[in-house]
């Protein structure tokens, strides 16, 4: 990535490399805390849910936990104004609502997966609603501590602690499951969100800057053109993948496969691709530009995603063949938000850029929550045909309409 430089204090000298390890570590913990959370609930329990025997339109219900990310946005101005007021909020913030996710998570080992859908629901919809509005946070104090040529490092922080919290999230917390038992596993998993918050507990720096010049506004955001031209493209190029994302957990497990199957898969398979993907697609930005590895990108996505449906008129699955898809659809994925998000903070302002990029995350998690009820429904009442024959067909759109777009807004060029 680009050289380390974060503004006020931090300088990319000797005399700081404690300071810059110190913000590096804090940011990379809270990112994956983040991302476990997100796995256990996104990737971990539709697997577990479709096990016990709960029906794929059910299970696509869980999708509707995108909307605090969805909604965060609503929220996202004022909280960071508060913030900003408070040097010590950013402290608070981080501890305490980490700490009270980490005590929800606790509380679900009170529930049964085979008839407890509907308590399991209320206990991750709490989650979900503190872990939003601490995201918002822990952006606006990377984005705030970091000047723009930092942007990489920060960039790989959030991404590289997403796919770490993935594996334990998405891989260790179904191991657990099968080998021990439902319980012990949300036991270990509250225990290890518990230890991710030692660097917010122990950074003796971790502290809020001045607030900017202009107070952080919503309506700024909205009115400005350019981050309406990403609104839009962040929908087109994430609803093919976000799609994908709804049910391919449930598909493997339909087609055979047990929960240590899809647990050591997307530990150690899956993993280990989206983060050579993570790097391949960053030097790849770097290189040509974040665009062009886009395009690249939604066209890898429409073979890969031709390939699941090919791969449903079978009626069982070998694990190589899981694997391949898995690993596949993972890498693509992972290369995706690189090139993505290097977008998203292109055009996000640097008054509020917080709030702007707030702002591109809400409407990528929309688009989730959406395809995620859509995949359920499809899935339940058409079949995995039908939804695999979908999602190539939006990631194809994408690719013809990318260019189109970017000829006549040249949004491409604001990089």
């Amino acid at each position: 990535m680009t050289d380390l430089s974060v503004n006020s204090s931090i300088r990319p000298d000797s005399a700081q490399g404690t300071r810059t390890a110190r913000l590096l570590l804090l940011l990379a913990a809270m990112y994956t805390l983040q991302s476990t959370l997100g796995a256990i609930t996104f990737q971990g329990m539709p697997a577990v849910f479709r096990q016990a025997g709960v029906e794929p339109d059910t299970i696509g219900l869980i999708y509707l936990l995108m909307l605090p990310w969805v909604l965060k946005f609503l929220w996202a101005a004022p909280f960071e104004a508060w913030r900003y007021r408070n040097l010590s909020a950013t402290r608070l913030v981080f501890l305490l609502g980490n700490g009270l996710a980490a005590l929800g998570l606790l509380s679900l080992t009170q529930a049964d997966p085979a008839q407890g859908f509907v308590l399991i629901f209320a206990g991750l919809t709490l989650i979900a609603l503190v872990s939003s509005t601490v995201d918002v946070a822990i952006d606006g104090y990377a984005i705030g501590q970091s000047h723009a040529s930092a942007r990489g490092w920060v960039n790989t922080m959030q991404i590289g602690g997403g796919y770490l919290g993935a594996i334990l999230g998405g891989g260790v917390f179904l191991i657990l499951i099968e080998q021990i038992s439902w319980q012990l596993a949300l036991m270990g998993m509250s225990a290890l969100l518990v230890v991710l918050l030692i660097p917010a507990l122990t950074d003796p720096h971790l502290r809020q800057l001045p607030p900017p010049a202009g107070k952080p506004s919503l309506k700024a955001a909205l009115g400005n053109k350019k981050l309406q031209q990403g609104l839009v493209l962040v929908i087109l190029v994430q609803a093919g993948l976000r799609l994908i994302q709804g049910m391919s957990m449930p598909f493997m497990v339909d087609k055979g496969l047990s929960l240590t199957d899809l647990g050591m898969t997307a530990t150690f398979g899956s993993s280990i691709v989206s983060l050579l993907a993570v790097a391949l697609s960053g030097y790849l930005v770097r290189r040509l530009s974040a665009w062009k590895v886009l395009i690249g990108l939604l066209a890898l996505q429409v073979v890969v995603y031709g390939l699941f449906y090919l791969s449903s008129f079978q009626s069982q699955l070998t694990l190589v063949q899981a694997t391949a898809l898995l690993l596949g659809s993972s890498g693509v994925m992972a290369a995706a938000f690189v090139a993505l998000y290097t977008l998203m903070m292109g055009w996000s302002g640097s008054e509020q850029a917080g709030v702007d990029f707030t702002l591109l995350q809400c409407t990528d998690s929309a688009v989730a929550l959406v395809a995620g009820v859509v995949s359920g429904f499809l899935v339940q009442h058409l079949g995995y045909g039908h939804y695999f024959i979908t999602a190539t067909a939006l990631s194809l759109l994408a690719l013809v309409v990318l260019p189109i777009f970017n000829q006549r807004y040249g949004i491409a060029r604001e990089i």
